[in-house]
């Protein structure tokens, strides 16, 4: 089960819906919406997206094309665009494997940063890890930390950034 609060329509416009899947979203946040972030970080009037989904490793791929595609509408550059999708993946990934409960991606794009926040149940922080040559998991935050400008958790949210984040209008 995917829902989203916003969705942007294949042929584009945008339009409301309460529980879509495979499709992207973006909403403007205001300052004086009920509900938005009262982070000092985010600054008013930047558009955000939400899905909310429950833990399944086949829900992530469809996390990467709503992230997508809500970073072309927003006109963020190829390249952190690309960057900012392959954090998606290792941060949803993160929160199904290791998480507990309904997994929240939020992606927020200002006109100087995109951030990513996952949000799970489980009270214990990502960390980075050590994965050996031979190891089949253990890179994702690693990961994260090398792509991003900045990251932290704090054991329901773990989040990155990336700055520049428009392209040239």
């Amino acid at each position: 089960m995917t829902r989203l609060q916003e969705a942007a329509p294949p042929g584009g416009g945008i339009r409301s819906c309460a529980a879509t899947a495979s499709a992207s979203c973006v909403r403007p946040v205001q300052e004086d919406e009920p509900g938005a972030s009262a982070r000092a970080e985010v600054p008013a009037a930047s558009h955000a997206c939400q899905a909310a989904l429950l833990p399944d490793l086949a829900k992530v791929e469809e996390m990467r094309r709503i992230a997508r595609a809500f970073l072309r509408r927003c006109r963020v550059s190829e390249p952190v665009a690309g960057f900012v999708v392959l954090a998606v993946s290792e941060l949803v990934t993160n929160a199904v494997v290791h998480g507990e409960g309904e997994v929240v991606l939020r992606i927020t794009v200002a006109v100087d940063v995109v951030r990513v926040s996952v949000t799970d149940h489980n009270p214990a922080p990502a960390v980075l890890k050590e994965a050996g040559p031979y190891g089949e998991s253990g890179r994702g935050i690693r990961l994260v930390d090398a792509i991003s400008d900045a990251w932290e958790s704090s054991g329901e949210e773990t989040w990155c950034e990336f700055r520049d984040a428009r392209a040239a209008a």
